[in-house]
């Protein structure tokens, strides 16, 4: 550096030239000699700021939802000093963050910091402006724009894997893996999520390494390993509030309430959201904090068959979440027409029916389109308008194929993430043998006929050791297989379990023309079910009928649950006319029983679609047809079933 500089000032001077100049000018010498020095050691000095440093590294371990990280981030900027580049760099993608992009005005001024960012900067270094792309990529999540900001996280991981930066690697990591989580695609999700944890830990950042445990536990959540999922949850509120991070133990207590309307234990979520809430109003001055635990509380509100009380809590803060900026919105539009359903007024519903289909859309949201499809076809079944109610059934159908798939991959990874966890503890298991070893082997140093012996016993014991844990990790993995391809509360084969047999039995069909019969059934107005008697009589009704089908049915047949109500029976090698009987005396068993035990007023009717192969190319197709009949038997008045023919492709 110093000689290419030297080489510029005298660029052209020859040797008599330059002693003159020594002679005439010394002055001029020495003044430029000194500026020189003065460059020199500046461009080595780094100016001190320790309070400034410490408040950094806080705030670095700081959620951005954190009310007060906007507030330390102001202090930072009044502490930076003007002429300190090398930490005005690091602040401003902190400054990015600090913005509240719930807002639409904070969203677009979170756009603009970017913009003039990027002017004003345009010599930053690498690391800065990857950190400024994932700020950008949050605000478009919070946005509501998922492909977006997933195609320019995917950007800033490879240029944060070209200089080698692992702590932005695991930034981007972590956000890939919530939002692959978010949209339903868990294997994507947990792959990414451990890649983050893993790089986490490689740094003294222990609330990092928590956040990434608790998206971890949210996407096990929403893959339905819900007691996994609560494990973590427990474990993360008490570590939150034990270092008095008590917003993000609030952040943990929202979603173990989540967790709780998975469970169908609305009033133990609806008291967790209440909890949430009262802190909230109590810590923030800015209203979209509370709208959004507000809006989250509704839905256990609605299942309770509170459906004015959730009507209140939603318009209290309906102005507060605007449609461009929250996702929140959609799920809020969502509740809206589930409560005025709820209260008999249909025709209310209908707007917001419309609003909440745009934004789930727009957010590649499946399980929230999954909620707002079965919605429609419950209101537009109660108007009679059965053309948009066949509409909807036809779309759920289609999103629960898509869902099938992501339970596929989520299986495999699942186990896999399991296999590690024991392989790991096996791993940890002969690494406590080896030191118990080592120990006896210094003991025992003096006698080596003692130390063969001893040695020899322990090397025995290990295998031993080893063995039963190998029979442990085999009959643990069995028994996790298991669990995920069971319906907990009627024991039968899950959706994932079902669809692989169902792919079985039709490539057995489709190759060996044999015959293979497919019957869809639920229970005719089972919500009303719930809402009358109680989500425990609902589950003891399925429970029931999952009885009652297990005796009918004969031996070679394969019944699954595949949704809340809904159900699929597959019949190899049976006629049409034999699928039919047998379907009828499953519907006129279920119309008989005595459920008085439950409540002498209830009664149960089911309505059911059979299909037969016939020459279709895909189980879908097949499928398809039994859903179409279903839907038809319902029709005809319920509590009756359907048959598609294979003759006229119609029904």
């Amino acid at each position: 550096m110093h000689s290419g500089n030297q080489k510029s000032l005298f660029h052209g001077i020859n040797k008599n030239q330059f002693i003159q100049m020594l002679v005439r000018k010394p002055l001029l010498i020495i003044s430029l000699g000194l500026a020189m020095l003065s460059m020199s050691f500046s461009s080595f000095a780094k100016i001190e700021n320790p309070e400034f440093d410490t408040l950094f590294n806080a705030a670095d371990q700081t959620d951005i939802n954190d009310p007060s990280f906007p507030k330390m981030v102001k202090d930072l900027e009044s502490l930076l000093d003007v002429e300190d580049i090398e930490r005005t760099y690091l602040l401003l993608p902190k400054q990015c963050l600090s913005h509240n992009v719930f807002h639409a005005d904070e969203n677009k001024l979170a756009d603009q910091f970017i913009i003039d960012t990027l002017k004003t900067y345009p010599a930053m270094p690498a690391s800065t402006r990857i950190e400024l792309k994932l700020c950008e990529a949050t605000i478009m999540r919070y946005r509501g724009d998922t492909s977006a900001a997933n195609a320019l996280i995917r950007e800033s991981l490879l240029a944060a894997e070209g200089i080698n930066n692992r702590r932005l690697m695991a930034d981007a990591y972590s956000q890939l893996g919530q939002i692959a989580s978010y949209t339903a695609d868990f294997a994507m999700a947990l792959k990414n999520l451990l890649l983050a944890h893993e790089l986490y830990k490689e740094f003294d950042l222990p609330t990092r390494q928590h956040l990434s445990l608790l998206d971890l536990a949210v996407t096990y959540r929403r893959m339905g390993e819900t007691d996994t999922a609560l494990k973590y949850y427990l474990q993360l509120e008490q570590a939150f509030t034990k270092s008095n991070q008590l917003d993000l133990a609030m952040m943990v207590k929202m979603d173990m309430a989540y967790a709780y309307e998975d469970l169908r234990q609305y009033q133990k979520a609806a008291d967790h959201y209440l909890t949430v809430l009262d802190y909230f109003q109590t810590i923030y001055t800015d209203p979209t904090y509370p709208a959004r635990v507000a809006v989250d509380m509704s839905y256990p509100l609605i299942e309770l068959g509170k459906y004015q009380l959730a009507l209140d809590y939603l318009k209290e803060y309906e102005d507060v979440i605007g449609p461009n900026v929250d996702t929140h919105y959609s799920f809020m539009q969502l509740f809206f027409a589930q409560a005025k359903h709820g209260l008999g007024l249909e025709e209310q519903a209908i707007p917001y029916l419309d609003k909440a289909t745009a934004g789930f859309e727009r957010n590649h949201n499946k399980r929230g389109h999954e909620m707002l499809l079965k919605s429609k076809i419950e209101i537009y079944e109660s108007l009679q308008d059965w053309q948009q109610a066949y509409d909807a059934q036809i779309s759920l159908y289609e999103i629960h194929q898509l869902i099938d798939k992501a339970m596929e991959n989520q299986s495999s990874t699942e186990m896999l993430v399991k296999f590690d966890s024991e392989k790991i503890e096996a791993e940890n298991a002969k690494l406590i043998a080896f030191q118990l070893l080592k120990e006896q082997q210094l003991v025992t140093q003096q006698d080596n006929k003692r130390l063969q012996i001893i040695a020899l016993i322990l090397g025995g014991a290990s295998l031993i050791l080893l063995f039963i844990f190998t029979l442990y990790s085999n009959k643990k993995s069995k028994q996790f297989k298991q669990l995920a391809l069971t319906d907990l509360l009627t024991q039968l084969p899950n959706r994932l379990a079902l669809y692989q047999q169902a792919n079985q039995l039709f490539n057995n069909a489709l190759i060996n023309q044999q015959t293979l019969a497919i019957v869809s059934f639920d229970v005719d107005h089972f919500k009303q079910v719930n809402d009358t008697y109680g989500h425990d009589a609902g589950d003891t009704v399925l429970k029931t009928l999952a009885e009652i089908c297990t005796s009918k049915l004969p031996a070679n047949a394969v019944i699954g649950r595949v949704g809340g109500e809904e159900f699929l029976v597959l019949l190899p090698q049976i006629r049409s006319t034999a699928a039919i009987s047998l379907t009828q005396a499953i519907i006129e068993d279920v119309s008989s029983h005595d459920f008085s035990a439950i409540n002498p007023e209830l009664k149960v009717t089911i309505s059911a679609g059979v299909s037969t192969y016939y020459d279709e190319q895909t189980l879908s197709e097949l499928i398809k047809k039994s859903d179409m009949a279903l839907y038809q038997a319902k029709r005809n008045g319920r509590n009756q079933l359907s048959y598609y023919h294979d003759d006229s492709q119609r029904l």
